[in-house]
């Protein structure tokens, strides 16, 4: 498989769990809904909002991740992301908030909030994912995103706002096995693995409602982070490189490489406090492209139990 490196931006060191970017572009395709509609393209569009989400993990069976991680480049604060995550044996929740400061105002104003939820089947696997995002630059230029795919099925349901065309066809096929950005967090970085396989390799295909890419993690051994911060993680962690592969729904031209190398760091959940689904959590997040390389550490990264119990990764020693 040929690998497409991501690039390493705020909101591309994050592209493990987002999908930015929108514009509208006619093009001549069949009218939504027909036949051949249909046959070219796995979701079928709403005028609507869906205004459904399946329901989140009952608190009781619920273990909660949550983190504030601060973005740098060269020592200038460029951004925070904040990650709310819950899952239990059957289902999981994202909420997700992402800020852009600093410099990285000098080439974006973009700010998005996301939530995802879903069901897990057999061996942990994704059978039902709901995804709703919001990127937002200024009051009159707001883009929102709704994806449902039920259990079962293989189609989406899309609602967009604005609407917009699309660019180049994602068909059935081949977004069957694909879940939305935020389920690929949990995909990639929260449910366990066979033993004696590393968290690091794997992948997920990903459909954001118009462009397909899979995200493909491989292992790079461990690494002892030695960080200097407000409670964060210090300790072994898994070093895991990020590849992007662009399958479909791109034009041409944007098929090429994205300079910039992704790396993402996952530490095991302590004992008490692991289970299939919530076995692995990230810690931090490392981008370089030329010589600029950007962080983003997780801020105070806590655990909490169904019972209540807590333990904040960023004060062990």
């Amino acid at each position: 498989m040929k690998s497409k490196k991501v690039t390493a931006s705020l909101s591309a060191i994050a592209v493990l769990i987002m999908a930015t970017g929108y514009a509208v572009e006619d093009r001549d395709y069949p009218p939504e809904g027909t036949s051949a509609w249909r046959h070219l393209f796995a979701v079928d569009p709403s005028p609507e909002a869906l205004a459904f989400a399946p329901p989140a993990p009952e608190k009781t069976e619920a273990t909660r991740y949550t983190a504030e991680f601060k973005g740098e480049i060269a020592g200038f604060d460029i951004g925070r992301i904040y990650l709310d995550i819950e899952t239990s044996p059957e289902r999981y929740a994202v909420d997700y908030r992402m800020r852009q400061n600093g410099i990285a105002r000098w080439f974006s104003d973009a700010e998005a909030t996301s939530r995802a939820r879903g069901h897990f089947g057999d061996q942990n696997r994704i059978t039902e994912h709901y995804y709703f995002n919001h990127d937002y630059e200024a009051e009159d230029d707001q883009q929102y995103v709704e994806i449902y795919r039920p259990y079962g099925q293989r189609r989406m349901h899309l609602w967009t706002s604005p609407t917009y065309s699309f660019r180049e066809p994602v068909s059935e096929g081949q977004a069957a096995d694909a879940v939305d950005p935020m389920s690929a967090l949990i995909g990639l970085s929260f449910t366990a693995v066979p033993e004696g396989k590393s968290p690091c390799d794997r992948e997920i295909d990903v459909f954001d409602g118009r462009r397909l890419f899979t995200l493909e993690m491989r292992d790079e051994g461990t690494e002892n982070l030695n960080r200097r911060g407000n409670n964060l993680y210090n300790g072994s962690a898994y070093k895991c490189r990020l590849h992007q592969e662009k399958i479909a729904g791109y034009r041409e031209k944007d098929l090429g490489d994205v300079n910039g190398d992704l790396w993402v760091y996952l530490a095991d959940v302590p004992d008490p406090f692991r289970t299939p689904t919530f076995a692995y959590v990230p810690v931090m997040i490392k981008g370089k492209q030329g010589i600029f390389t950007a962080w983003l550490e997780g801020e105070n990264p806590t655990i909490t139990s169904p019972d209540g119990k807590t333990i904040n990764l960023g004060t062990l020693q």
